[in-house]
């Protein structure tokens, strides 16, 4: 039977809270009664102290309005400005209601007679003293204003500024008491705080005293009972059973306690032995448990491998670890059969390739009937290595094989001294089937890709820019001529392009905007099943015209999107207005000809004239005969350049030489001043002379034309790199700065009211283009309308290694080469003088224009003038010798005459020559005179 739990008599619980509460009793009484005496001394103090304030504030707030209404009334008697008027009124409204504030509190009969005082005053002032003081001022009645000001008013203010100062030194003082009368309250509460601590501190002390006596004592005699039982040893505790309590009653359990533990030691010992054993049972299906939950998660691992991988070695490389790691090979090698792409482990390279290389057929035979077996071998003595006996080694031999099975890839594995097993043979066949099906899946993913991109080949190789638009406006194809067509950057194409992009692109570059984003919106909605064609135009750096159709792509019935196909028809539009501008040419340029020759032709053959007339009219038909001759030649020209059957001498051509030889052919009247400047170092370029005079003859001949009202034609010959660039500028009508980029196009004029005057067939510009382009040059043009137009152009120096010794003038002469003036009528002579100047390193400019190398001579900077005296019939370079003497700028140039006159006809030394030579004379005396006047200078 179970033994009775005995009761407790006396209960320390009992005994501990009947001390705690009538220590808490005590405690909240003392509390209560000291916060009731706290709090109703405190209130009283803060009244006080909230009326004084109170009090004082109103005050302040009086005397503040006080001042304030005669400082407005004072601004008002001075300035009568209403608005000083206005604030005396609102001053004296606040000091109504601050007075009435004021009167309201409890007041001393010294504040209550100061109220009284003020309120009867503000009555008085505000219907008395103000409407009178106003009237005086209205009148500027200011001595009657003063009177009333000293009338009592003053006395009132001075008595009212007395009090509130006073007021404020009371205030201050009686505040003061009240703040050391808290001080006192304060302090006395102090003491009472520390007596009620020491009091709490001695009934604490009771307490523990209590509590170490009944509880703390007995509690340590049984933990050494404990301690002492624990160790074997008895301790006797029948004083704490005869106790009555709480303590008593758990030593009498104690000690029971003892006496049943005692008993049931051995059972206990026995059920201990069989826990610790259950113990280590549960820890080994513990790591059973862990290990198949880690071959779970890498099995996990693998299969999202096999399901969603599309990357044949990532595939290779999990399944062979997945395998190594479930099945534990010593050495593995997995491949794919046909290509380079392995994976292996414990093996070497070479041993790796050799296995590769030389699986015999029989095997791979085996392997395609049962997929998987093993082959049992013994390792010989020789192979044991560190192995105390014989063993076997197991090889095993699996493969995954396609849907036509043929095998996809072959695992080889051995295992030194333990077997496969049956299971181990299944679940390697059911990984190799689930392989199969993820290599099947790369297999067919590549070989879409590789479609696709085949597709996508054939596509970009196409010049016609394709766009397949969903019926959703998404891009979901274009190639790489759609990019070049429309200017599209290649990085902001993305898998899908959305409408509003590519619309927008095409809206910043074409010319009809509006137009064609209509076009494209209208193809694209699905009630749109026909084809539709567009022509647009992008204005980039030259303009370029685009051709678009829209075709509707369907899947069975349903319209899945729009093909849009743009061509670029540059060259066909081109083309159409070439031959517009052809047929325009030879609407004019022919028939204006023709009309002159078959008129003229027919007057002779219809009519009797005499010899004169008839001869002026033959002359006439001959002359619009060359120009069809001349038209038709630069047609077949251009042809012939354009075909590449234009056929080139190129040979060391003297270009100052074909430049005089040019503009002898020319008949300039006395409007053009022109003017060569040879500034290269040499004058000898490769080039075809024929085509280069054709080039030297469109141009000037252009500057001419375009120049009606005559003017300055200079040309400019200076070295640039390797090559001669030469300039032809006039100073004609101009080009618009927007045509000059069009010049060079066939048939190409300017349609402009000043040019239609002119006329031209539009070759001469392309023609040149042609010349300069076969001869490795380049040309261009700047103009400036109504200003003048610049032609450049640049041709190839010929030996440029050779071209020049300039060691004379090394030591002598800047940067830039001296220049000297040559005036000369006769241009082989001027040629032989420049040419040797120009081997010395002198740049040259050559004049047969007395008037022009008067202004020259004055504006460049010269080292030297080399003239004739005899231009035609006159003697005119005396003329210009005596202008060089008498201009202050050119007063100090040296001049040396080159003439056939002798030297006596001329007074030499009143015009300070520096040297007279009498032609012929040999070139180099001139040079080194040149030289030497730069030396001493």
């Amino acid at each position: 039977m179970p033994k009775l739990i005995p009761t407790v008599k006396k209960s320390v619980r009992n005994q501990f809270v009947r001390m705690l509460l009538s220590m808490l009793f005590l405690f909240i009484l003392f509390v209560g009664a000291f916060f009731v005496y706290t709090s109703l001394t405190n209130e009283r103090l803060i009244e006080e102290r909230d009326d004084i304030n109170e009090k004082a504030q109103l005050v302040r707030k009086l005397d503040e309005s006080f001042n304030g209404i005669f400082f407005r009334s004072r601004g008002y008697y001075a300035f009568k400005a209403t608005n000083e008027l206005n604030a005396l009124y609102d001053e004296m409204n606040r000091f109504e209601l601050h007075l009435e504030e004021f009167g309201n509190l409890p007041l001393s009969n010294e504040e209550r007679l100061l109220y009284e005082e003020l309120s009867d005053f503000i009555i008085v002032y505000r219907n008395e003293i103000l409407p009178k003081a106003m009237g005086y001022v209205e009148e500027d009645n200011y001595e009657a204003l003063r009177k009333l000001s000293s009338s009592g008013t003053n006395d009132l203010v001075n008595n009212f500024i007395s009090y509130t100062k006073t007021y404020t030194a009371e205030t201050d003082l009686i505040v003061r008491d009240l703040f050391n009368r808290t001080l006192e309250q304060v302090q006395l509460l102090t003491v009472l705080y520390i007596l009620f601590g020491m009091i709490v501190v001695v009934i604490i002390g009771i307490i523990l005293r209590k509590v170490i006596q009944n509880l703390i004592s007995p509690i340590e005699k049984l933990t050494t009972a404990t301690d002492a039982f624990a160790s074997g040893i008895y301790v006797d505790i029948t004083p704490l059973k005869k106790k009555e309590d709480e303590l008593g009653l758990l030593a009498t359990s104690f000690y029971n306690m003892t006496l049943s533990i005692q008993d049931k030691e051995e059972v206990l010992t026995t059920q201990n032995e069989e826990l610790m054993a259950q113990q280590d049972e549960l820890q080994g299906n513990q790591e059973q448990l862990k290990q198949s939950l880690n071959q779970l998660q890498q099995y996990s691992e693998l299969n999202h491998v096999l399901t969603f991988t599309l990357d044949k070695g990532k595939l290779l490389e999990d399944l062979h670890a997945y395998l190594r790691s479930i099945y534990e090979f010593d050495s593995s090698l997995l491949y794919l059969v046909g290509s380079d792409e392995y994976v292996s482990k414990g093996l070497a390279k070479e041993t790796t390739e050799r296995l590769i290389k030389s699986l015999d057929i029989d095997k791979i035979a085996r392997l395609e009937e049962e997929k998987t077996f093993v082959i049992c071998r013994e390792v010989n003595p020789s192979h044991q290595h560190i192995a105390g006996a014989t063993y076997y080694a197991y090889d095993l031999y699996s493969c995954i094989l396609n849907s036509e099975k043929k095998i996809v890839a072959i695992l080889l594995a051995t295992r030194e001294g333990r077997k496969f097993t049956a299971t181990d043979y299944s679940d390697i066949n059911g990984h190799m089937n689930q392989a199969s099906i993820a290599f099947e899946r790369i297999f067919m993913y590549e070989e879409v890709e590789r479609a696709r991109k085949l597709n996508q080949s054939i596509i970009d190789t196409t010049n016609e820019g394709i766009q397949f638009v969903s019926i959703y406006g998404e891009v979901l194809l274009l190639n790489e001529a759609l990019f070049k067509i429309i200017r599209y950057p290649n990085y902001e194409i993305q898998d899908k392009v959305p409408q509003e992009i590519w619309m927008k692109h095409f809206q910043t570059i074409v010319c009809e905007p509006e137009e064609l984003i209509s076009f494209l919106k209208n193809a694209i909605i699905e009630q749109f099943t026909n084809t539709r064609t567009m022509r647009y135009s992008i204005n980039d750096d030259i303009t370029s015209f685009i051709e678009v159709y829209a075709t509707s792509v369907f899947e069975g019935d349903e319209k899945v999107g729009t093909m849009f196909v743009h061509r670029d028809i540059t060259s066909e539009y081109e083309v159409d207005q070439m031959k517009s501008e052809l047929v325009s040419t030879v609407s004019h340029e022919l028939r204006t000809p023709l009309s002159s020759v078959l008129g003229f032709t027919e007057l002779l053959l219809t009519k009797e004239m005499q010899p004169e007339r008839q001869k002026r009219y033959i002359e006439t038909i001959h002359k619009e005969a060359k120009r069809l001759t001349n038209l038709i030649n630069d047609f077949l020209d251009l042809q012939r350049m354009e075909s590449g059957r234009q056929v080139y001498v190129m040979e060391k051509v003297a270009f100052n030489e074909v430049v005089q030889e040019v503009l002898n052919k020319f008949d300039f009247n006395s409007q053009y001043k022109v003017q060569f400047e040879d500034l290269s170092e040499s004058s000898f370029v490769k080039a075809d002379e024929e085509r280069l005079v054709q080039l030297l003859i469109n141009l000037i001949g252009n500057a001419v034309k375009f120049s009606p009202n005559g003017g300055d034609i200079i040309i400019r010959a200076e070295k640039s790199e390797n090559c001669v660039k030469v300039s032809i500028q006039d100073s004609g009508i101009g080009i618009p700065e927007s045509e000059i980029p069009t010049l060079f196009q066939k048939f190409k004029r300017i349609d402009n009211s000043s040019r239609r005057k002119i006329g031209g067939t539009g070759l001469g510009l392309a023609l040149s283009k042609e010349i300069v382009l076969n001869h490795n040059g380049e040309i261009w043009i700047e103009s400036q309308e109504n200003v003048g137009t610049t032609v450049y152009f640049t041709l190839p120096l010929f030996e440029q290694a050779n071209i020049v010794n300039r060691e004379d003038l090394s030591g002598h002469r800047s940067s830039a080469n001296p220049t000297v003036m040559i005036v000369e009528d006769d241009f082989s002579q001027a040629l032989l003088l420049s040419e040797e100047l120009k081997s010395k390193g002198f740049s040259i400019l050559y004049h047969e224009d007395i008037e022009r190398a008067m202004d020259d001579a004055q504006q460049v900077p010269l080292v030297g003038i080399v003239m004739d005296l005899k231009f035609g019939e006159n003697l005119l370079g005396m003329d210009l010798v005596e202008f060089l003497r008498t201009n202050e700028k050119t007063k100090d140039i040296p001049i040396i005459i080159s003439s056939a006159l002798d030297k006596s006809m001329v007074d030499v030394e009143k015009y300070n020559v520096e040297k007279y030579f009498t032609k012929p004379y040999p070139p180099d005396e001139l040079s080194t005179l040149l030289v030497t006047l730069i030396e001493e200078r």
